[in-house]
């Protein structure tokens, strides 16, 4: 799995951070998330361009063959989530809502001691936020149509 490496201690005096253990430093591997991808889910970050994402999610919506996407995001992608389903929801003009759900997930971190004489490899758990949006099709009758009856 991918991840990100940085020289630990990143926040001292956490509570169960391997500096409590002794001086040691130690590498993090942060592993990304586990997740299942459906054919109309978008797990969206920080890495990809914004209109790509939003391209994509319109995309979807706008074929035809599904009546929803739901757009999941953590930690600092929670705002690109948020921006994305009001995005869809302003060019729909009232074709799309939306509904928003939020969770809090455990993330697992690899910790490798610098130097190889410090200690064993170990991990620590972290929670993250997330968030799920489902962006769904809804029927728009507006007045023209109620008259027409």
């Amino acid at each position: 799995s991918s991840g990100i490496n940085a020289e630990w201690p990143l926040r001292p005096g956490a509570s169960g951070h391997p500096e409590k253990r002794g001086p040691s430093k130690y590498k993090v591997k942060k592993n990304a998330p586990v997740h299942s991808r459906g054919i109309n889910e978008l797990y969206l970050d920080r890495t990809q361009p914004f209109n790509q994402q939003l391209e994509r999610a319109w995309r979807i919506l706008n074929e035809g063959k599904l009546d929803h996407v739901v757009v999941h995001g953590i930690g600092p992608a929670i705002q690109r989530v948020i921006n994305l389903a009001l995005q869809i929801q302003i060019r729909g003009a009232g074709m799309f809502d939306v509904s928003a759900t939020t969770h809090t997930v455990y993330l697992h971190d690899d910790l490798t001691p610098v130097d190889p004489n410090d200690g064993l490899i170990t991990s620590q758990t972290r929670k993250n936020s997330s968030i799920s949006v489902k962006i769904f099709r809804t029927l728009n009758i507006n007045s023209t149509n109620l008259e027409q009856r």
